[in-house]
């Protein structure tokens, strides 16, 4: 394992290459430039999102030449991390990881440092919890740090399901952009989010709800629901049901938006 720091910006003298060159080049160096610009100008249409969501995953796998993504966020209050959003993972088994600190040393550190590491299999050493490792099939694994105003808020993991790679020194400069595209994302999404519960009235939600919201946001399942909270399955309906009316959209994936632009989620310390 090693873990390698390189300055902020890509060079600008790299610039777009010829039609179809970065479909076909295998070498990430070749148009990297250019594909960090389109994952920006992706970012900046996702209004006002800009955050962490499989989209911006798939994006982020797009650009820096990866089949999968998962964002962990990190709570610095209660030393924890915590599965959130991913692109070809499963998302249901990625929202229920809750670690603490000494359990992930190795996302830790990636975090602190504010630099992308890459380990050449994380099967070797104390890095992440085993039962990870074996559920989601990793093998070689690159650790990208997202950092807002307020510091390290989450880091991405990206691999090609468990196949082998290297990391060239393009690759790792291109995903510390990456990484601070997503950061400067994240803060706006906060800026987003404040403007709009300043803006309108917050809806008078109950400690059920939030707790079903919360839940809904980690792509859980009414089964899932019920099996966490001990509710029957009908209750769980009745509670979605409500939540959905409270907020006033017609899915949950819906909710799950509407929750974020009013600064329902993201705050939990669980």
């Amino acid at each position: 394992m090693s873990t390698v720091g390189f300055p902020a910006r890509v060079p600008s003298a790299w610039s777009r290459p010829p039609a179809g060159a970065w479909r076909s080049a295998p070498s990430l160096a070749e148009g990297l430039a250019w594909r960090l610009d389109t994952f920006n100008k992706f970012l900046l249409a996702a209004s006002p999102v800009s955050r962490m969501t499989a989209a911006v995953g798939r994006e982020a796998c797009r650009t820096l030449g990866f089949s999968r993504v998962a964002f962990l966020r990190v709570n610095w209050h209660v030393r924890r991390v915590r599965g959130g959003a991913g692109y070809g993972v499963d998302s249901s088994a990625l929202g229920r990881i809750t670690e603490p600190f000494e359990s992930s040393p190795w996302i830790l550190d990636c975090a602190v440092s504010g630099r992308p590491a890459f380990a050449l299999n994380v099967r070797h050493g104390p890095l992440l919890p085993m039962r990870y490792v074996e559920l989601f099939s990793l093998g070689p694994l690159l650790c990208v740090p997202v950092i807002d105003s307020a510091g390290p808020a989450a880091v991405m993991l990206l691999d090609r399901r468990g196949e082998p790679f290297g990391v060239t020194d393009e690759l790792l400069r291109a995903a510390m952009s990456v990484g601070q595209s997503l950061g400067l994302a994240l803060e706006a999404a906060k800026g987003y989010r404040s403007r709009s519960a300043g803006a309108e009235q917050l809806p008078l939600l109950s400690a059920r709800q939030l707790q079903m919201l919360g839940m809904l946001s980690r792509g859980m399942s009414n089964k899932e629901i019920a099996t966490a909270t001990g509710l029957s399955a009908f209750t769980v309906r009745d509670h979605v049901s409500s939540l959905l009316h409270s907020l006033d959209v017609a899915s949950r994936s819906a909710a799950v938006a509407r929750g974020w632009e009013l600064g329902l989620l993201g705050a939990d310390p669980c």
